[in-house]
């Protein structure tokens, strides 16, 4: 290991103090009172140094820091490795100490005080020595740990004004518009249960097609998602203004189909998503436990890194997409500062941003910011100092993260505005100032960790779901039919009833009975348009329906697919016997017909043994 990686090493003050040239060890020497050297060597300010700072004079040169110095050299001196971290001290205390000061001229800087406790390394460090920190740690109290600030609510405030502009090719000229980007709250809990139901109605109803490369859904498919998820998605799904302006698009619409996967609750088949076994048994499980179950299958997902859809940002595939951190490194980071948010409190995201880096939950999105870049990858890079920083990476990823996965799950509300002008940070990067916004999720302000959030979380060990009555009130006709008669039935509760039913009108249904026995072959259960039935009609169930429902439930199971099977044939009938007769091969298939007989897939190599010790074979297909 090289003697240029102090940090690593842990070295001591002696050995730090050495990897400086004597004109900036002078320098320091002159903080230190009565420490006065005719025409010293190295060694011999190393030596006058260490023996201040790890002896008495120690506390004095403590006491004359000021109080922003002073929580430097706790920071550092209680950190595992004496490190300074710059980032993680700004976001904590919101300011920065001085370690220099300008000289004669740019070239010569002057130490202040706060150099002789943290010293530069050649890696680009800062840091105590070893030594150093077991002097300091005698009398210096541990610093606090980050605080997060939260509101019980959102400060008042009126709308911010958002100015579009759109090219008129008539005219060859740009128009500007005003409009208010109002703040819009969204509560979570209910629509994420709501949601996951009338997701996975979809998928029974195979009306979700996705990609069999990408995994992803297709524009049919979010936009059905969109118009029937409750209270609709988060934008409206409008056309862009201007032809290279970027897309806002479906948000929940986009991560219902891609949950749902993770959790292998539904997967490809035949171009569509179709349900699982896991999936099927979803509609008798708490919804709270599937999402949660979600939400912790999402952790470790590899169908896509959440960051691709901040998609003004290029450079994430092909090479650059080397550089790329695993996804579930950054998940588990922003889930652990989740868990430390308040239930029932609205938290401000650049808050929440600033409190992860000031509690050390910081994570990267890219290990080599340069090939990351806004429309040319030369001058637009992130790479340049000032360009790529955590507000613009890791702090996007963070927006996309809560807006786009845990807010559809119900574990945080949200109150958020138009994307377009919401946020200026990228303006003055190369390629910045053309860009309506850097991402879609630019609009989120805050958010409010949920009861079911606390849940999914693993903070509480249950979750009691809002007894919500049901929306609906409905006659159940002894004709088989099915009349709305009050409200308006959800996205979910009509594709639950469009299993066993056809619409005549818009508030009446008919009981079908080949619709019925379909669905009960693929898995939908009578019992849970039954319950539904009678939650929103006082009346029993008249007896034809009764009978209808009771034949559906029956019939529909009346046969059961044990397995696949071998048809063989034989060339006569007495190989046919002789085969069904024997002790072995017998008890392995079955006649059918005079020549045939029948045997399991998955018994084919025994039969195959059995076959050759009766003196017979059969030609593999």
């Amino acid at each position: 290991m090289s003697r240029y990686e102090p940090v690593i090493l842990n070295p001591c003050l002696r050995e730090m103090l050495n990897l400086s040239n004597a004109d900036d060890l002078k320098r320091m020497l002159a903080l230190i009172p009565d420490a006065q050297l005719k025409a010293p060597r190295k060694g011999e300010i190393i030596e006058a140094i260490a023996r201040c700072l790890l002896g008495a004079g120690l506390l004095e040169l403590w006491n004359r820091l000021n109080s922003l110095e002073q929580s430097a050299v706790a920071e550092a001196a209680y950190e595992g490795d004496g490190i300074f971290d710059r980032g993680t001290f700004h976001a904590k205390y919101r300011a920065l100490p001085v370690f220099e000061t300008e000289g004669r001229n740019q070239w010569h800087k002057r130490p202040t005080l706060l150099r002789l406790f943290i010293h530069p390394a050649r890696n680009g460090c800062s840091v105590i020595p070893k030594d150093l920190r077991e002097k300091l740690r005698a009398f210096v109290s541990k610093p606090p740990e980050a605080q997060l600030t939260s509101l019980e609510q959102i400060p008042a405030q009126q709308p911010r004004v958002q100015t579009s502009r759109r090219f008129d090719t008539g005219k060859g000229e740009m128009t500007y518009e005003s409009n208010e980007a109002p703040l819009v709250q969204r509560s979570t809990e209910q629509a994420a249960i709501q949601d996951l139901r009338t997701t996975l109605r979809l998928i029974d109803h195979e009306r979700l097609p996705v990609s069999a490369t990408t995994q992803l859904p297709s524009k049919a498919a979010m936009t059905l998602l969109c118009g029937l998820l409750r209270e609709g998605d988060f934008f409206e799904l409008a056309g862009k203004v201007n032809d290279w302006d970027p897309e806002i698009g479906p948000v929940k619409g986009f991560s219902w189909p891609l949950l749902v996967q993770a959790a292998r609750l539904a997967a490809l088949r035949n171009g569509k998503l179709s349900l699982t076994k896991l999936g099927r048994s979803a509609f008798e499980a708490p919804p709270a436990q599937i999402l949660r179950d979600i939400w912790n299958a999402w952790l470790d997902n590899k169908i896509i890194d959440e960051f691709s859809r901040v998609d003004t940002i290029k450079g994430q595939k092909g090479k650059g997409g080397r550089s790329m951190t695993p996804p579930a490194e950054r998940r588990l980071a922003i889930q652990a500062a989740l868990a430390e948010c308040p239930v029932g409190r609205w938290v401000e995201t650049g808050e929440f941003s600033r409190f992860m880096q000031a509690k050390g939950f910081r994570f990267e999105v890219t290990r080599d910011p340069w090939s990351l870049y806004l429309c040319d990858p030369q001058y637009g890079s992130l790479g340049y100092d000032g360009y790529g920083g955590w507000n613009i990476i890791q702090e996007r990823y963070l927006l996309c993260l809560l807006f786009e996965y845990a807010a559809p799950l119900g574990m945080i509300d949200v109150a958020y505005e138009h994307p377009a002008g919401a946020r200026s940070d990228y303006t003055g990067q190369w390629g910045g100032d053309d860009l309506i916004f850097l991402s879609r999720y630019d609009g989120l302000r805050y958010f409010r960790l949920t009861p079911l959030g606390a849940f999914i979380l693993g903070r509480t060990e249950t979750y009691e779901p809002l007894q919500a009555r049901p929306d609906v009130s409905l006659t159940v006709l002894p004709k088989r039919q099915i009349r709305i008669d009050q409200g308006t039935l959800s996205p979910d509760e009509i594709l639950l009833i469009e299993s066993f039913a056809d619409r005549e009108t818009a508030q009446l249904w008919s009981l079908n009975e080949v619709k019925a026995l379909q669905s009960v072959e693929k898995g939908a259960r009578v019992d849970e348009l039954r319950a539904f039935l009678n939650a929103c009609d006082p009346q029993p169930l008249p007896e034809a329906v009764e009978a209808f429902l009771l034949a559906a439930e029956q019939r529909g199971a009346a046969c059961v697919c044990k397995g696949s099977c071998l048809l063989i044939e034989c060339l006569s009938p007495r190989i046919a016997e002789v085969i069904a007769s024997d002790a072995r091969a017998g008890t392995l298939c079955q006649r059918t017909g005079d020549r045939g007989l029948v045997i399991p897939v998955d018994k084919e190599k025994s039969f195959r043994d059995a076959l050759n010790g009766l003196g017979y074979g059969m030609p593999r297909g």
